[in-house]
C-alpha cells in the first residue's frame, strides 16, 4: 500500500471475541491511562480490505501497545505477519511498544509504567499543533520564475534573482501568520527531479521553529499528492498547502472540518473553513474558487517570493 490509511471503525466481516487475558489484566493496571487510551482500534484501507486491530492506543501521542499472546503470536508465519503489520503502523505515523505475554504475566505493572513513562516524553516533546505543509513544486517553480520577471520590472535598480527553496519556505510561513515545527512534503514530476532531491530529509532551523522536507517524485504527483494528504490526514491538525489547480480541491476539502468557523474582529464576524491555508494566486486568477476553499485563509504566492527576493512589504 503506497500510502497507510487509518479508518477507526472494524471490518463487516469482524466479531468481537471480547478481551484476552492478558488484555484484560493490561487495561485492569492501566486505570490512569483510562481517560487517554483506547482500546481495539483499526487501521487500513477500507476499499481493499487491508485492515489491521491494534490492542490499545494513545491517539494524542500516537502511541499503540500491542501484547503478544504466545498461542497467537508464536509461529513464524505469525510471527512474520506482526513484523509486516508493525511496518505498516510505523509507516502510518505511529510509535509501536510491544509486550509479551509473559512479560504481562510476570510484571503487568511494570509495563505499564513503561508506557506511561513513554507517553509522558513523547507529549512532552510533541509540539501545540501538528502543521503539515504540501508544495506543488511545478506550480511554485513557474510562480517563482513569473514573479522575479515582473519584480526586476518594477524595481530596475535592484538586483533581484530567483530565491532558493530555503529561502522562500520561511517567507511563506510568515506570510500565513505561522510558526512552530513544520512537516513540508514537496511533489514533483521527474523532470524536477534533480532541483527536488536535496532537500529531501532537510531539516531547516528558522526563527520561529523548524521545518523537515520530504521529497517525492512521481508521473502523476498531483494526484500522489491529493492521496498522501488523505492518506495521513489523522497526523495532523492543520494544512498549508502551496498550489493552484483544481485537482485539490477534493482531497483538501476532505480533510477539513464539514462545518465552517467563525471570528470576529471589532463589529465584523467572518466565517471561515478552518484547519487550512493556502498560498495561492489572487482572486482573478486562481482556480481553487468558487467552492468551499474560497473560505479557507490565503495569501499571494507572489507576497511570498517577492519578500524571499528582499523586497519589502510596500514594494510587492
Amino acid at each position: 500500500m503506497k500510502y497507510p490509511g487509518h479508518p477507526t471503525t472494524p471490518p463487516s466481516w469482524y466479531r468481537d471475541k471480547g478481551s484476552s487475558p492478558i488484555e484484560s489484566s493490561f487495561s485492569e493496571a492501566a486505570q490512569d491511562l483510562a481517560e487517554k487510551i483506547e482500546q481495539e482500534h483499526w487501521f487500513g484501507d477500507s476499499e481493499k480490505h487491508h485492515r489491521y486491530r491494534v490492542d490499545f492506543l494513545l491517539k494524542d501521542a500516537r502511541l499503540i501497545i500491542e501484547l503478544d499472546g504466545h498461542d497467537f503470536h508464536s509461529s513464524k508465519e505469525q510471527l512474520a505477519k506482526d513484523a509486516e503489520r508493525q511496518r505498516y503502523l510505523v509507516r502510518a505515523g505511529y510509535v509501536v511498544i510491544r509486550f509479551t505475554g509473559r512479560e504481562i504475566y510476570q510484571d503487568v505493572a511494570g509495563c505499564v509504567a513503561q508506557v506511561t513513562q513513554t507517553y509522558t516524553e513523547m507529549m512532552q516533546r510533541a509540539p501545540a499543533m501538528y502543521r503539515v505543509m504540501y508544495v506543488d513544486y511545478a506550480f511554485l517553480r513557474k510562480q517563482i520564475r513569473g514573479a522575479v520577471r515582473f519584480y526586476r520590472v518594477i524595481h530596475p535598480k535592484k538586483s533581484l534573482s530567483a530565491p532558493s527553496f530555503e529561502q522562500l519556505i520561511p517567507q511563506a510561513i510568515e506570510w500565513l501568520h505561522e510558526k512552530s515545527f513544520i512537516t513540508v512534503y514537496v511533489f514533483a514530476p521527474p523532470r524536477l527531479d534533480e532541483f527536488v532531491q536535496p532537500l529531501s530529509s532537510t531539516v531547516l532551523d528558522y526563527e520561529k521553529g523548524e521545518v523537515r522536507f520530504t521529497t517525492l517524485v512521481s508521473e502523476q504527483y498531483s494526484l500522489d499528492l491529493g492521496d498522501h494528504m488523505r492518506s495521513y490526514a489523522h497526523l495532523f491538525d492543520q494544512f498549508i498547502l502551496i498550489a493552484d489547480d483544481p485537482v485539490y480541491v477534493e482531497p483538501l476539502r476532505s480533510v477539513l472540518p464539514q462545518q465552517l468557523s467563525e471570528r470576529t474582529v471589532g463589529s465584523i464576524t467572518h466565517q471561515f473553513l478552518g484547519n487550512a491555508k493556502l498560498l495561492r494566486l489572487g482572486n482573478d486568477e486562481t482556480s481553487l474558487i468558487p467552492n468551499d476553499l474560497n473560505r479557507v485563509l490565503w495569501q499571494n504566492v507572489w507576497y511570498a517570493i517577492g519578500s524571499a527576493m528582499g523586497l519589502e512589504m510596500y514594494e510587492l
